[in-house]
C-alpha cells in the first residue's frame, strides 16, 4: 500500500539486502535513490528507484538514508569523503549493517559530529521476508527520531521495533537472539547426529520438536524471573541433576564416535557453576558465572 507521506529515501549498498529495502520502499510509494560501489548493481535494483553513480548527489536532499553494506568499515571508508559528509548534514542515517555496539557508538559519535540524526539498527530476517510480515527491524537512538519516520520504516518491516535511547541496544538484542538461535541450531543437529550415530532415524527425534522447544521457554520464562531478583533457588531440578545429564551425552557421543565437543563445551559452563557452589541451585544459576571468562 502506498505511503500517505512519500519520502525521499537513498539507499546506500545494493546487495540482496539493500536491493529489497529500497524495492519494498519504493512499493510502499517512496521516492528511492540507490548507490553502489559498482554502478550496475545499483542499475539493477530497479523497482522504480533511481540509481546514482556519485554517492554525494545520491544522498543530497534526501529525509531518510539507509545504509546496507558489508561492514561499518566500508560505511567509515564512504564517509570520510568530505564532499558525502556534507551532502548528509541535515538526513536522518539509519545504519542496517550488522555490527556490533561499539560499531554503534562510533556511528553516533560520527554523526553528532556531522551534523546528521542518526539511529542504528539491526533487521531480523532474510531479504526474501523484507516487507513481510516475518521481518522484524530493531531500532536503537533517539526516540522522536524513531517515532518520525516509522511509517516510512513500516515499508520494510511492520514489526518496527524501537529498543532503547542507547545506541548499541538494537546491536546487542540482536546478537543475543542470534546467539540462541545459531546455538540452539547447533544442538539441534548434534541431536540429530547422536539419533542417527545410535542407529535412530533422526525423524523421532524432529517429531519431539515441541518437547524441547517447550523446555527452553519455560526455562526461559524462569530465568528471566531469577535473573531479576538475583535467586536462583528453586525446587523443581537442580544443576547437580543437570550436569549428570550432560555428563550422559558426552559419553553417547564418545561411544557413537561423533563429535563430542559441542556437549564438552556445555559441560564445562555448567560444571563451572558447580565450582562455584550453586550445585543446589536451579539451571539459570549458571548465569551468574558468565559475567567473567
Amino acid at each position: 500500500m502506498p505511503s500517505s507521506r512519500p519520502t525521499k529515501i537513498a539507499v546506500i549498498g545494493s546487495g540482496l539486502m539493500g536491493t529489497a529495502l529500497a524495492r519494498a520502499f519504493a512499493s510502499a510509494g517512496h521516492e528511492v535513490a540507490v548507490w553502489n560501489r559498482t554502478p550496475d548493481k545499483a542499475r539493477a535494483v530497479g523497482h522504480g528507484t533511481l540509481a546514482f553513480e556519485n554517492l554525494s548527489e545520491a544522498v543530497s536532499g534526501r529525509g531518510l538514508v539507509v545504509v546496507s553494506l558489508s561492514n561499518y568499515a566500508a560505511f567509515s571508508e564512504l564517509v570520510s569523503s568530505a564532499a558525502v559528509a556534507s551532502a548528509l548534514a541535515g538526513t536522518t542515517l539509519v545504519q542496517l549493517t550488522s555490527g556490533s555496539p561499539a560499531d554503534a557508538r562510533g556511528g553516533l559519535e560520527w554523526a553528532k559530529a556531522h551534523g546528521v540524526d542518526y539511529l542504528d539498527a539491526a533487521i531480523l530476517a532474510y531479504p526474501g521476508f523484507v516487507a513481510t510480515d516475518y521481518a522484524t527491524v530493531f531500532y536503537a537512538g533517539s526516540r522522536a527520531t524513531f517515532d518520525r519516520h516509522l511509517e516510512a520504516f513500516q515499508a520494510i518491516a511492520r514489526n518496527s521495533v524501537y529498543v532503547d535511547e542507547k545506541i548499541g541496544s538494537a546491536a546487542t538484542l540482536d546478537c543475543a537472539i542470534l546467539e540462541a538461535y545459531y546455538g540452539g541450531t547447533l544442538a539441534v543437529l548434534h541431536a540429530a547426529a547422536m539419533c542417527r550415530a545410535e542407529g535412530l532415524d533422526p525423524k523421532s527425534f524432529f517429531a519431539q520438536k515441541n518437547s524441547f522447544l517447550g523446555l527452553i521457554s519455560v526455562t526461559a520464562d524462569a530465568a528471566q524471573g531469577m535473573i531479576e531478583n538475583n535467586d536462583f533457588s528453586g525446587d523443581q531440578c537442580s544443576l547437580n541433576t543437570h550436569v549428570a545429564a550432560i555428563e550422559h551425552i558426552v559419553r553417547l557421543s564418545t561411544d557413537a564416535r561423533i563429535s563430542s565437543r559441542f556437549p564438552r563445551e556445555l559441560l564445562e559452563n555448567y560444571r563451572r557453576a558447580l565450582a562455584a557452589g550453586l550445585g543446589e541451585k536451579e539451571l539459570p544459576a549458571v548465569f551468574s558465572t558468565l559475567k567473567q571468562d
